[in-house]
This record gives structure tokens, C-alpha cells and sequence, in this order.
């Protein structure tokens, strides 16, 4: 019996060492995101729409610092038509008030992009590394750019595979969730668990 059960643990470590094993040699290829987290704006830059407009620009609504726009693209002489709107999507600066917005001209008419669904619609196809992390970014993640487990990727034949970051500001806790997205901006996660966790609160 005792060696039965000696026989059992010996197994059981095998398994163990052969999963880690298979699961390291799944994962070759990553590398880290060489990106700025803080520099949203200059991710930004690399937005090639889905559709081609002859105007539209991105911007930031705040409503205690000044708004201001961050990218402009076409004739810029529609720009007078723009009207800033009252929402957007990545709604931050809590307990106060920012948010994204995209105004575009579409068959003549000015259009509006202000919540996250509309956002990813607006992006469509995939064409580049930051595009993928902005449609992240519409599903609550972003990279963390101290640590692989919640800041890498790495191409595929059909659009990404990224380790992305879910944060928690109280308490502080960083979890580790595998991204797929495809050319066509098709999504789904996993969440491979925490690897960061405090007792510590950030109040926003």
C-alpha cells in the first residue's frame, strides 16, 4: 500500500512537470508591449478606420480641465461643423468627468462615435498592435508594462495573442487575461488569474 501510494505522488508530479512543460513550450513567441500605457494618445495615432471618411477626428471631453483634440485626419475645413459631445466611451477621472469621443463626416452628415461598441465598429478591421489593445480597452483591460503576464503578445496568422491587464484600484490587484482578437475584431479572454495583489487602496 505504501509503495502503491509512493507510486501515485511520483505519477502525480510527472503530470505536473509535463503540464508546465506543455504549457511553457504554448506560450514561445511572446514578447513584451514596448508601448507607453500613459501615452494613450500617441496609441492613438495608429487608428486606421474601417471605412474611408473625408473627415473625422478623435477627442477628449473633460469637464474640468479644458477639452481638447487629439487627432485630426482629412479636410480639416469640416472641423467648424463639429459639435463636442456631452459622453463618449473610456469614461475615467472619477468622481469627476473625461471621456473619448470620435466625430466623423459620413455621406455629408456629421456622426458621432460615444460609447465602446460604436468605438470597435468605427476601428473594424485590425490592422496593427495598438488597434488590437484599444478594443481591449473597450472590455475594461490594458497592458501593464512592468510584467509579461499582463503586457505581451504576439501575432498570429489572423490578428493577436495578448497577456492584458485587468486592474483593481482597492483593493490594488492585477489579473493576468489572455486575449485572442482577429483581423475581423472578433474578441474573446481568459482569465489566467492574479499575479499582483495588495492591501493597498488608490481612491479615484
Amino acid at each position: 500500500m505504501c509503495n502503491k501510494n509512493k507510486d501515485m505522488k511520483v505519477w502525480n508530479i510527472l503530470i505536473v512537470v509535463l503540464l508546465v512543460a506543455c504549457n511553457k513550450a504554448q506560450e514561445k513567441g511572446f514578447v513584451k508591449i514596448e508601448l507607453d500605457p500613459i501615452d494613450r494618445d500617441k496609441i492613438i495615432q495608429s487608428i486606421i478606420p474601417d471605412k474611408k471618411y473625408v473627415y473625422w477626428e478623435y477627442g477628449r471631453i473633460d469637464m474640468i480641465r479644458d477639452s481638447y483634440t487629439i487627432r485630426i485626419v482629412g479636410d480639416s475645413a469640416f472641423k467648424k461643423l463639429i459639435i463636442k459631445p456631452k459622453s463618449g466611451f473610456f469614461v475615467e477621472c472619477m468622481p469627476g468627468y473625461c471621456a473619448s469621443y470620435i466625430a466623423f463626416i459620413d455621406s455629408g452628415k456629421v456622426k458621432y462615435v460615444t460609447t465602446e461598441s460604436e468605438f470597435r465598429k468605427f476601428i473594424g478591421k485590425i490592422d496593427n498592435l495598438e488597434e488590437a489593445l484599444l478594443v481591449s480597452k473597450t472590455y475594461d483591460l490594458w497592458f501593464d508594462e512592468k510584467d509579461k503576464r499582463g503586457g505581451s503578445y504576439r501575432r498570429t496568422q489572423n490578428g493577436y495573442e495578448l497577456y492584458l491587464c485587468k486592474y483593481c484600484h482597492c483593493p490594488v490587484s492585477k489579473e493576468s487575461i489572455k486575449v485572442y482578437i482577429d483581423s475581423s475584431g472578433n474578441f474573446k479572454s481568459i482569465n489566467k488569474g492574479y499575479y499582483y495583489k495588495s492591501k493597498d487602496c488608490i481612491m479615484m
